[in-house]
């Protein structure tokens, strides 16, 4: 079972299609989680217990309320203030409900964890972007043209 929802909430609007657009989500599709059960899911592997995951930094500007864990594997901007765990494995920050997962400023097994998300995040990327749309593209393609706030997505590919 997932850590995370199968619904994703975007709030706000502005900071969510800002941060699309800087974690190198120009390539169009963003995959929501989904329960790899499901017949017609993508399964996403540990990629599924992040809320946004990425390989370059992800910049927070404007600030966000974030449901679920973040994980860069080089860095954040913006979340500010960070608070190191005890532990050392990840931070806090009041604009998280959840981890943030830094793979360069944390102790193992988080950047081994990162590390095997990505490639699971990889392989989703993959998989969807593979997949036929029964849906005409206005629906799937830069939906609301990024203006996403408030709204509620059920799992799918976006």
């Amino acid at each position: 079972s997932s850590a995370m929802s199968s619904r994703f909430s975007s709030r706000p609007a502005t900071g969510l299609s800002t941060l699309a657009r800087r974690w190198g989500l120009a390539w169009g599709l963003v995959l929501l989680a989904m329960s790899s059960t499901a017949a017609t899911g993508v399964p996403l592997g540990g990629a599924e217990h992040f809320a946004i995951l990425a390989r370059g930094a992800i910049s927070n500007t404007p600030a966000s309320s974030i449901t679920g864990n973040v994980g860069s594997a080089s860095g954040v901007d913006g979340f500010q203030p960070l608070t190191a765990d005890s532990s050392g494995e990840f931070f806090t920050s009041p604009q998280i409900d959840g981890r943030l997962y830094r793979g360069t400023d944390n102790a193992e097994p988080t950047p081994t964890m990162l590390a095997s998300a990505l490639d699971d995040m990889d392989t989703a990327y993959t998989d969807a972007a593979s997949r036929a749309h029964s849906l005409p593209s206005s629906q799937y393609v830069d939906v609301m043209a990024g203006s996403i706030g408030g709204l509620t997505f059920v799992p799918g590919v976006y």
